[in-house]
């Protein structure tokens, strides 16, 4: 297009009429936008019919052929665009006119070709000038058509360093003409004696071959090609001498040692007064790689017609097989290069008859199903058939091709299909409980009385709905779905409900689906049951507000008790106050006896604060208005503040305690005062519960995000199957023990919560005698610093209440 756009740009530029001739539309605009970029008034020219771009190829009808006779693109007698190429001639006045026709070899040689074009051009418009640009491509034209079309006179157009030239051959000696001649071809050219020595070589041959022309002179032709004797070569020259022409493939060998398929063109001419080869060779590279691929379209062809699951064929218009693959010989006992025994679209059904062909297809497509009598085994077979024609582009009947299949197996299949169903009818029949069944695409396909008297419909008019005709579109809708799902991914599924029954009342029931497989995917069905759960729900009620009234009166019990407590902290706290007053002896001296009584009352005081104290710790652990206040804590710190704290009851029982901190452990993100009480009463515990001369070890190190913290003492031991009670609130697991030693069981459990608080977990390992060992684990940096952690006992009674009522209305939903 580039080429036709710069020679009709020069006959507008020159005042000439011109016509560009283009496969089709898009090709149309594109040759007006290549027009358009140039500094012509292409629309003017257009409307004043100075230009007139046709494509040959109309909307409505298949591309244009090209005729027999005149071996161009189109006919001037015939077309809608020929119509318009004579109007556009004969109208207006006009002297010069451009046109680009493009040529094809189609038998004749481009030369004849081009001369009965010329002929066509001047028998309908005499009179005027017409200048035509005769495109042709390049692998039609051969080296020899080169030379003739110049012998013959005509101007040909190159491209050479991105330009068009014309290839002009000046008037000299006919060895210089020549010489111009092969070199300005676009195939390799080589000139060699009968002997097979190189002559002469084009560049083109020396670019191919990998040599220097002066590197080719001289060389054996045999050096030039893969695999040839000069016994061969010999003979190739001998059936040149008698033919003078001699075509042939070969694969030349390059310099680097790499192939060329090239098609080669040996013809005998006069050279420098001797008799040589002239050997004109073309790169056949893409052909072969062309022609690969239809043998591998082809190769595939076959495959997946060997490869089809049923019988296949291709006939002619008489009904001989041409092509089939094997399934389809079994079913019909007939093979390729066949005529079928008898019309397969019309068999016979009762009995066989004899060989019977017929002279030809029908042309109309036939989809049937068939009893066929094998001639293999003379049995009936049950078959489907479809038999599609074969219609050429001329409208012409080419046969047809015909799919057969074998139904036998389908037909079993279905028998097994029909035998299950009825088989799952029976048994949803049985079932003493509303029951139904569906299909993959939610259908009812069976459903027992219990199932008809719920939805008060007859069965007959069940089976084939879908849940839609039964329950208003929305709430169906969310169950179909479900069904679908659940017969697509073969998965069952129970669940509650609330469902209304014909008397009006309203009954929860538990439906349980299961998923059948048949005897395909397609056979799976979903088997639904209805329990009616009213009763159980309605206990379940009972039972919850039973739970509510038990949960109120256990707040209850925590409210006072914390109420209590304030009360009880007041004049406990006067009393705490007036006798350590008294003990300073700020208002007098007192005497022994006195300061003991004192000493007496205000102990008793701080044991009973203490005591409260953790009273009300529990009490709000278990209402949920603990919060954690975090802050980065030493733990090394925190450890020694503790100890030092602890040191007068140690010192009071000559028991030491040690600490072993991990040098990496610095620091970890916790509530301070909830983790020095955890370890005060872990640590308080371990004091109390050893003997006199007794030791102490704390150990602290990190656990990966966790930091771990253990107390490990020499005391009275504990059971292992008391593990869990001794963290449990007002609990002494020996009376005895508490007595001797005091406290009333809230210490450890103080510590379960507040560690759990931090997301943390505590444990105990001990053995009776032999002392204990109390561990505790928190994240060293929590991610959610302001968290919410409970144990399930710890859950507050209105947010527990707030579940369970949700929980029913869902259930209702």
């Amino acid at each position: 297009m580039e080429l036709t756009a710069a020679y009709i740009k020069a006959g507008l530029e020159q005042n000439e009429r011109c016509i560009w001739l283009v496969p089709d539309f898009q090709s149309a605009e594109k040759a007006k936008n290549l027009l358009s970029n140039s500094d012509l008034d292409i629309e003017n020219r257009i409307e004043k019919s100075r230009l007139k771009i046709i494509p040959l190829k109309e909307k409505d009808d298949p591309s244009i052929k090209q005729t027999e006779t005149s071996r161009i693109y189109f006919d001037w007698k015939a077309g809608n665009p020929q119509k318009e190429i004579i109007k556009f001639i004969h109208a207006g006045n006009w002297r010069y006119l451009r046109i680009n026709l493009e040529v094809g070899a189609f038998g004749k040689s481009i030369t004849t070709s081009l001369k009965e074009l010329r002929c066509v051009l001047a028998e309908n418009m005499p009179e005027k000038k017409i200048r035509p640009l005769f495109m042709i491509k390049e692998e039609d034209l051969s080296a020899e058509e080169v030379f003739n079309l110049i012998e013959a006179g005509e101007k040909l157009v190159i491209k050479r360093e991105g330009k068009w030239k014309f290839l002009k051959i000046k008037q000299e000696s006919p060895d210089k003409k020549f010489k111009t001649l092969i070199e300005n071809s676009g195939d390799s050219i080589l000139i060699h004696d009968m002997n097979g020595k190189v002559l002469e070589a084009n560049h083109v041959a020396c670019e191919t071959f990998g040599y220097t022309r002066s590197k080719m002179i001289g060389k054996h032709i045999k050096d030039l090609r893969t695999s040839i004797h000069l016994i061969e070569f010999g003979q190739q020259i001998e059936k040149l001498k008698q033919t003078g022409y001699f075509t042939f493939e070969m694969d030349s060998l390059r310099r680097d040692g790499t192939v060329i398929p090239q098609e080669v063109n040996n013809r005998l001419i006069e050279y420098d007064g001797e008799t040589a080869v002239l050997s004109i060779g073309r790169d056949i590279s893409k052909r072969r790689q062309t022609e690969k691929a239809l043998r591998d379209s082809e190769r595939k062809y076959r495959m997946l017609f060997e490869e089809f699951p049923g019988g296949i064929a291709q006939f002619d218009k008489y009904g001989t097989i041409i092509v089939c693959n094997e399934n389809f010989v079994n079913f019909t006992g007939s093979g390729e290069n066949e005529k079928l025994i008898f019309n397969l679209l019309n068999p016979p059904e009762e009995k066989k008859q004899e060989e019977k062909g017929f002279t030809c297809l029908p042309e109309v497509p036939i989809h049937c199903d068939i009893k066929y009598i094998s001639s293999l085994e003379d049995e009936i077979i049950p078959g489907e058939i479809t038999y599609k024609p074969l219609i050429s582009e001329n409208s012409r009947f080419n046969g047809g091709i015909i799919l057969v299949e074998d139904l036998t197996e389908v037909k079993r299949l279905e028998a097994v299909r029909l035998q299950q169903t009825e088989t799952l009818r029976k048994l949803v029949g049985s079932i003493p409980v509303p029951a139904f069944c569906k299909d993959r695409n939610g259908v009812y396909i069976a459903c027992n009385k219990g199932f008809e008297n719920l939805l008060r419909v007859q069965k007959q008019d069940i089976i084939g709905k879908h849940i839609y005709d039964f329950i208003p579109h929305k709430i169906a809708e969310n169950y179909h779905a479900m069904d679908i799902g659940l017969v697509k991914h073969k998965r069952n599924h129970v669940y509650e409900t609330s469902l209304k029954f014909p008397d009006g009342s309203v009954h929860q029931v538990m439906l349980n689906k299961f998923i059948f497989s048949g005897v395909t995917e397609e056979d799976s069905v979903l088997l639904g049951i209805m329990i009616d759960i009213t009763e159980r729900k309605q206990a379940e009620e009972r039972m919850l507000q039973a739970k509510m009234v038990a949960e109120a009166a256990n707040r209850a019990k925590t409210t006072f008790i914390v109420n209590m407590s304030h009360e009880l902290r007041t004049p406990l706290n006067a009393v705490i106050g007036f006798s350590d007053l008294l003990l300073s002896e700020t208002v007098g001296p007192l005497n022994e006896k006195q300061k003991r009584y004192t000493e007496n009352i205000s102990k008793s005081g701080n044991h009973l604060l203490d005591v409260i104290n953790d009273v009300l710790d529990i009490s709000k652990l278990e209402l949920g208005n603990i919060e954690l206040y975090y802050e980065t804590v030493d733990v090394a710190g925190i450890i020694e503040e503790v100890q030092r704290v602890l040191s007068p009851l140690s010192a009071d029982k000559n028991i030491i305690i040690e600490s072993y901190i991990e040098k990496d452990l610095k620091t970890v993100i916790a509530d301070r005062v909830k983790l020095k009480q955890i370890l005060y009463n872990i640590l308080n515990n371990a004091i109390k519960f050893s003997s006199e001369n007794g030791k102490v070890n704390i150990y602290a190190e990190p656990r990966e995000d966790m930091i771990e913290i253990s107390v490990e003492d020499e005391g009275i031991g504990i059971q292992e199957s008391d593990y869990e009670k001794v963290f449990q609130p007002f609990v002494q697991i020996d009376e005895s023990i508490s007595r001797k030693h005091g406290g009333v069981g809230l210490g450890l459990a103080l510590v379960k919560r507040f560690v759990e608080l931090h997301g943390g977990k505590v444990w105990v390992k001990a053995s009776p005698g032999g002392g204990s060992i109390f561990t505790f684990r928190i994240p060293k940096n929590p991610q959610n610093k302001i968290r919410e952690y409970m144990s399930p006992v710890q859950i507050p009674y209105n947010l527990e209440i707030e579940r369970e009522k949700e929980k029913i209305k869902e259930e209702a939903n």
